[in-house]
């Protein structure tokens, strides 16, 4: 299975599987040919905590490429922990989902 990896703002290692991409493009279509964009969004994109679940991020970016009414795009991400097999904890964040999103003017800014 086909793995991705990228790097968010402020450098931390996030993955993303070829069995979320087929599960997001299923769902939402708009983000269809737009691979790029959403590992863009996890790159460049401003992150913000789920108040529900601490370790569950929402990165949000502008993407004028979308058709309308879609001109950016939201990813969650989850940030857990696994052991290595030497029992040490390490980082284990991977992304769970993704969608068109309508952002207003004032959020596509900055």
């Amino acid at each position: 299975m086909r793995k991705w990896f990228v790097r968010d703002r402020e450098g931390r290692e996030i993955y993303f599987t070829e069995e979320r991409w087929e599960h997001i493009v299923t769902g939402h279509p708009e983000l269809r040919e737009r691979l790029d964009d959403v590992l863009a969004t996890v790159r460049q994109g401003r992150r913000r905590q789920q108040p529900h679940d601490p370790q569950m991020y929402v990165y949000r970016k502008a993407c004028d490429v979308l058709r309308p009414p879609f001109n950016g795009i939201l990813v969650v991400v989850a940030f857990r922990f696994q052991a290595n097999n030497r029992g040490a904890l390490q980082p284990n964040n991977f992304v769970i989902t993704a969608w068109g999103i309508v952002m207003r003017r004032h959020e596509r800014s900055g």
